[in-house]
């Protein structure tokens, strides 16, 4: 029989056990309002990031860097001088008529990254560009080869790539229509012939290995090629089978560029200086280039060798002596340059790409002055 303190101790804790109860009936639905809230809130930031992230069309019609989320890899400028191409962390813009008009409403190949650009010399038809994906989409990376001028692509990798390989760069050859040249990471650099149908090692060993290598075809020797980069500079004339080093060219190999005279004036720059020689001689003059302080990162000349055009930090320099002697003609504000192009038509005209804030400038005057091309 229970005596009057165990009545009560029970009592006692049935009434906390009814208050705790109360307690839990009276939170339970706050609790699952709480839950229900959150739900939304996360649903909710997740549509917007994912509208975000997928959202990679221009935010203005005929400007294709207008979007914040993109930014710029690549220019390159077609042989005609009119036809421009963008490439951008979403895809690839192009316009015929000298950046006037961008009539795409969303890059090709978005949303993937497009890094490199080779517009075919002979047939403005044919393309290939590097095409890597940019997180939001599952593009295989690549080479992408269009015969129809952006409208349609074709992967087109070599054959038994090793997994490690990582698509860097592709240039246009001066063989048939479709001879591109490819460099891949880790795996070195490829030929085609047929728009990439097949393709064919045509380095190996050390030359494969080299970081950021510098490319130079002949226009008038479709075998005769230049390889620069970390290792010096190389030169084959059998398109790849055997390959020597130009002695009298010391350093790295940052820019390189030459004429499309006959015999043509080859310009390389280095961190050892800046260097100059007719195609096919072993007489190289090393020249002092504008400054002493600052390698040059970017060399373009005009088709004929009377203008030629260097990058130094932020300072554009101006030579019409081959490299003889400098002018200062632009400081740029910025130091994320990507490209720095030069129009095959018209001399004075220039190009200069920026990585982001994505932007495209252009001088009409040699580098004097400088306007918005598109942003």
């Amino acid at each position: 029989m229970a005596t009057s303190q165990q009545r009560s101790q029970g009592e006692l804790v049935s009434q906390e056990s009814g208050s705790k109860a109360g307690g839990r009936q009276r939170r339970g639905p706050y609790v699952l309002l709480a839950i229900v809230l959150l739900a939304v809130i996360v649903a909710a930031s997740w549509e917007l990031l994912s509208n975000r992230r997928s959202a990679t069309d221009p935010t203005v019609p005929g400007r294709p860097l207008s979007n914040p989320e993109t930014h710029l890899h690549t220019l390159a400028v077609g042989g005609d001088g009119r036809s421009l191409y963008l490439g951008t962390h979403f895809g690839l813009f192009m316009s015929d008529d000298g950046g006037k008009s961008w009539p795409q409403p969303r890059g090709a190949l978005a949303p993937a990254m497009v890094t490199s650009i080779a517009p075919a010399p002979g047939d403005p038809s044919v393309l290939a560009v590097i095409a890597v994906p940019s997180g939001i989409g599952s593009e295989q990376s690549g080479v992408y080869i269009s015969r129809d001028g952006g409208k349609s692509w074709r992967l087109s990798n070599p054959s038994h790539l090793p997994s490690s390989a990582y698509p860097f760069s592709v240039q246009a050859g001066s063989g048939p229509v479709g001879h591109f040249y490819a460099f891949f990471v880790y795996a070195g650099w490829y030929e085609t012939t047929d728009f990439g149908a097949h393709w064919r090692p045509i380095t190996s060993g050390a030359l494969s290995a080299m970081q950021t290598p510098l490319f130079l075809i002949d226009p008038a020797q479709p075998h005769h090629l230049l390889l620069g980069g970390d290792q010096g500079l190389f030169e084959t004339s059998d398109d790849g089978s055997h390959w020597q080093r130009i002695q009298g060219v010391n350093g790295t190999v940052l820019s390189l560029t030459a004429t499309r005279t006959q015999p043509r004036l080859i310009f390389c720059a280095t961190d050892e200086g800046l260097y100059r020689w007719q195609d096919g001689s072993r007489q190289i003059t090393h020249l002092s280039g504008p400054t002493p302080n600052a390698s040059l990162t970017r060399l373009v000349t005009s088709a004929d060798g009377h203008v030629l055009y260097a990058l130094a930090g932020r300072d554009l320099w101006f030579s019409s002596d081959q490299g003889t002697s400098w002018q200062k003609r632009f400081t740029f504000s910025r130091s994320d340059l990507m490209t720095l192009q030069l129009s095959p038509r018209q001399s004075t005209l220039l190009y200069a790409a920026f990585f982001y804030p994505a932007s495209v400038l252009f001088s009409q005057d040699g580098g004097h002055s400088w306007q918005v091309l598109t942003d």
